[in-house]
C-alpha cells in the first residue's frame, strides 16, 4: 500500500516537471519580434507558373512605428533541378494599391552541388531574407502574393513556399 502511494506520489511529480519544462520551454522559444510566419504547401503535381500563393498580414496602428525584415520560407526535394529559383512577389497596401514589385532570387544549392538548407532527408528547408528596414506605412491589411518566376510551366520539387515578417532589432 505505502509502495504504491509513493508511486503514485513520483509519478504525478515527474509528470508536473514535464509538463513545467515543456511550458517554460515553448515560452523561451518564441519569438516576440516574429509578426507573421506562414507557408502553403505546393500541390504534389508542381507549382504552375500561373498559381499564386496569397498571404494576407494585418499590421495595427502601433506596427507602423517599426521597421521589418523579410524572408522567404522555402523547402525542396533532392528532385528539384535547379540550384536557384526566382520569386515575383506583389506587395498590395491596405488602400488597395501596389506599391512593391520584388523579384528575389534563392540559391538552394552550392556550386558543387550539395543542398543548402536544414534538414537529413532529401527534403531541405531554407529562409532566404530578401528586404529589410521596410516600414509599414498605413495599418491594415497587406495582401503579399508570390509566384515562382522560373521558364518552367510546372515547377517541380518545391514543397512549400511561406512569408516571414519580424521586427528589426532598435540597434
Amino acid at each position: 500500500m505505502f509502495n504504491d502511494y509513493c508511486f503514485v506520489f513520483m509519478k504525478n511529480i515527474l509528470l508536473k516537471i514535464f509538463c513545467f519544462s515543456v511550458l517554460v520551454s515553448v515560452f523561451v522559444s518564441c519569438n516576440k519580434d516574429v509578426v507573421f510566419d506562414e507557408s502553403m504547401p505546393i500541390d504534389k503535381d508542381g507549382w504552375n507558373m500561373t498559381e499564386r500563393k496569397v498571404f494576407e498580414v494585418d499590421i495595427s496602428q502601433k506596427d507602423i512605428v517599426y521597421d521589418y525584415k523579410f524572408a522567404l520560407n522555402l523547402r525542396n526535394t533532392s528532385d528539384y533541378k535547379y540550384n536557384n529559383i526566382f520569386f515575383l512577389i506583389t506587395t498590395v497596401y491596405p488602400d488597395g494599391s501596389i506599391t512593391r514589385k520584388d523579384t528575389v532570387e534563392c540559391i538552394v544549392a552550392n556550386p558543387d552541388g550539395t543542398w543548402k538548407g536544414k534538414g537529413n532527408s532529401n527534403i531541405k528547408d531554407n529562409r532566404f531574407w530578401f528586404a529589410k528596414n521596410v516600414k509599414f506605412p498605413q495599418k491594415g491589411k497587406y495582401v503579399f502574393k508570390i509566384e515562382q518566376a522560373t521558364k518552367d510551366t510546372l515547377l517541380t520539387g518545391i514543397k512549400d513556399v511561406g512569408l516571414h515578417i519580424e521586427k528589426q532589432p532598435l540597434y
